[in-house]
This record gives structure tokens, sequence and C-alpha cells, in this order.
């Protein structure tokens, strides 16, 4: 092994909420890789066993916690676990999203902007909160939020959701200037058009369009976990010292080639077709 390669996470301990599926565990197995021992947290029990088993049938070390996110009783225990492993932890990846319940915002309720705070803002400062003061303590740490590529454009029928990404994306640059005083780092990752189990693109696009993936997405093809679980790891390590504060899409080209578009009053699409 290469001791000045500076993108290893050799031993260091990192928390990925919403871990068991999808980006979050794209960006989980990616931190194993280099080196990364996990704690992953889901809601999702049969998903969390099973990526843990996959993860540690690779060789890697590998805690799973059955916590939702959006119950603030979930700090204990998350806390627990990182006290079970140590009690430091260096990387932190709040995960968890979803752009559900949907629709017009004139159609919508009080009930439905809480359900979007919560699985979209809410955890992201609860959790944070709750490890930040170690990291303080330590002067080091790397903070990861995931927000979307939506939090740069305008969305119909997804303003809330939106507009709580945009929170996202703006608490880590604000928090990056207020906290890298003590050698802790806040970065971001924008994901757009990733083909994941909860957002099955291949599946939701008939195969008959599957040759015009090429002219929205200019890098030709659907996003995976793993494009996201590599750079996940890059801004973990010391290879990205000096990066802190950005969030960075990760979208294969969708934002800066094109936009939304509006097929009749209550139809939108951003591909050339409506699928949908």
């Amino acid at each position: 092994m290469d001791q000045d390669d500076l993108t290893r996470l050799d031993g260091r301990l990192a928390l990925v909420t919403g871990g068991a599926v999808g980006i979050g565990a794209g960006v989980a197995e990616a931190l194993a890789r280099k080196g990364a021992h996990l704690i992953l947290v889901d809601h999702d029990e049969e998903a969390l066993d099973a990526e843990v088993t996959r993860i540690g049938n690779a060789g890697h070390t590998v805690t799973g916690v059955v916590a939702d996110v959006r119950d603030r009783t979930c700090t204990e225990a998350l806390g627990d676990a990182v006290d079970a492993a140590g009690g430091r932890l260096d990387i932190l990846v709040n995960n968890v999203g979803d752009h559900v319940p949907w629709g017009p915002f004139v159609d919508s309720t009080e009930e439905d902007w809480n359900a979007i705070y919560a699985v979209n803002f809410e955890h992201v400062l609860r959790v944070t909160r709750l490890f930040l003061p170690g990291m303080i303590e330590q002067r080091s740490g790397s903070i990861i939020n995931i927000s979307s590529v939506e939090a740069f454009r305008g969305v119909p029928h997804c303003a809330v959701y939106a507009a709580h990404k945009s929170a996202v994306v703006n608490f880590t640059a604000g928090l990056a200037t207020e906290i890298g005083q003590y050698g802790v780092r806040v970065n971001g990752i924008a994901p757009d058009l990733t083909d994941t189990p909860q957002f099955p693109l291949h599946r939701l696009i008939g195969p008959e369009f599957h040759d015009q993936i090429g002219s929205w997405v200019p890098m030709g093809r659907f996003g995976t976990p793993r494009d996201h679980g590599e750079l996940a790891a890059f801004l973990a390590s010391d290879a990205a010292g000096w990066i802190t504060g950005e969030s960075i899409r990760v979208d294969g080209g969708t934002l800066a080639s094109a936009g939304w578009f509006r097929r009749s009053e209550k139809r939108f699409t951003n591909v050339p077709r409506n699928f949908i």
C-alpha cells in the first residue's frame, strides 16, 4: 500500500445515514474500499442487514444501526454506536432524502411540508449537531451532505423539496465557513438522474427510449451509486484537505445542458419525450 496515498481512509470511522441502498450504499462501499470503518444507519432492517453482510464479506469493518433519522430519539442509538466503535467519528455522511410527497404546491398541505422537511433537511441539522462537538474537540473531521441538482433549478411539483435541498446547500456553505477554524470540513454532493432501487430509471423509462439518453444527459448514461461514492470518498480524504463549503453536482452534465420543459398545463419533463 502506498503510504503517501492521500485518498486512503484507513482506520477512520465513518457514519452514513440511509446507507442500506442506492446512493448511500454506493458511498458506504467506496469509503470501505478506501479503508474506512463503517457505521451504516437505515430504517429498513432487511436492506441494512444485506448491505452490512455484503460489505463485511468483502473484508471490511462495518456495523449496522436500525434507526430512522427523522425521529429525534435516533440520536441515542447513533451516539451509542459511535461510542462502541471508539468514540471518535471522522466522517459523517448525511445521505437521507426523498422527493415525496410531490405535486402542485397549491394542493399541498402543512403535513406535506413537514414530511419533506423531516426527510430532507431537519435530520441533517440533528445528526450534524450530534457529532459536531466531537469533531471540533479532535480538531478534524469531514461532513458530507447529499443534496440534489434540484437545489439549483426550479422544479415543478417539487418546489418544497427543492427549497429544502437548497437549504442543505446553504447550510453546507455556512457551516463550512463557521467551523473551518477547527479543522473540520463540510462539503456536499448534488446528484441527478441516478439509477437506484428507489428510482430505477431504466424501468421507469421504457427501453424504446434508452437510445435517447444521450440527448439529455451529455455523458450519455444514467448515474450510478458508485459515481457518488467515489466523490464522497475523495471529499472525506486528505486529498481534499483544502476543499470545504462546496456542493458538487454529479449529474453527467444535465444541469449544464438543459432544464425542465412544460408539456401541458399539468405535465412537465426534463427529457425529450413525455414518458411519465
